[in-house]
């Protein structure tokens, strides 16, 4: 082993007990509750230092700059996907569902993560996830090379249907006829200057019914809870067929 990863944050062991006596676990449950509630740019060394009532300085006992934080920050994320020991499902659609969910969800709650340096290749919570996505795509049966496209597919799938799940929550905000009638208007407005011929199939989705009502529908669908899974299930259909 190198001296570098010997001298990694995931091998550093934590400082024991100095002035208020902080834990890294702290600092970073901190940090994660300042990307909630602003979002990513807000966290800093300085800022995680107030929430937690120390000076800017002490951060630096437990970690060496605001890389390393962020490297526990997002591991702690990937925590959250993580299926706990011995609740693996046997059944490999069911393990892959489950793990796809528990990906969705950490997406959504932290949508942040999106937007953030990404330093935590190598972390213990991301090994472990990886490893239990190999071992869910493995019952289906499959090659190396397509077990691997497998598990970098769903992945493809779950980071699409979060980012469209999180653009649509900013976007509705709760009402989504409000946000329907704002999108008819200016919709109207394109429709004037869209060549029917070109594109025949959005002037007939807009002019054969009222345009507030099919853009509240197409609101309704893309927030429909039920269409990740319908969605994941016909990718676990395909997987099926390769395996044939």
């Amino acid at each position: 082993m190198s001296e570098e990863r010997e001298d990694s944050i995931w091998e550093r062991p934590e400082p024991g007990a100095r002035g208020a006596g902080f834990s890294r676990a702290q600092l970073v449950a901190t940090a994660i509750a300042i990307a909630d509630r602003e979002g990513v740019k807000a966290v800093s060394m300085r800022r995680v230092a107030a929430e937690v009532g120390a000076g800017t300085m002490t951060l630096y006992h437990y970690v060496r700059n605001k890389d390393e934080l962020f490297a526990l920050v997002e591991d702690t994320i990937m925590s959250e996907l993580v299926i706990p020991e011995g609740e693996m499902p046997a059944d490999w659609r069911d393990a892959i569902t489950e793990i796809a969910t528990r990906s969705r969800d950490a997406l959504i709650r932290h949508p942040w993560v999106f937007d953030s340096p990404h330093q935590a290749d190598g972390g213990p919570n991301g090994t472990i996830h990886f490893e239990q996505s190999l071992r869910a795509v493995s019952g289906a049966g499959l090659s190396r090379a397509s077990s691997l496209e497998v598990v970098a597919m769903i992945d493809d799938y779950v980071f699409g249907y979060a980012m469209r799940a999180n653009m649509m929550s900013r976007s509705v905000d709760g009402n989504p006829e409000t946000l329907a009638t704002e999108w008819a208007e200016v919709l109207e407005k394109q429709l004037e200057t869209l060549d029917p011929e070109a594109f025949p199939n959005i002037h007939d989705l807009f002019t054969e019914q009222d345009a507030v009502e099919v853009l509240i529908e197409l609101i309704a669908v893309a927030r429909d809870d039920g269409r990740f899974l319908r969605g994941l299930n016909l990718i676990l259909d395909g997987v099926e067929r390769m395996a044939d």
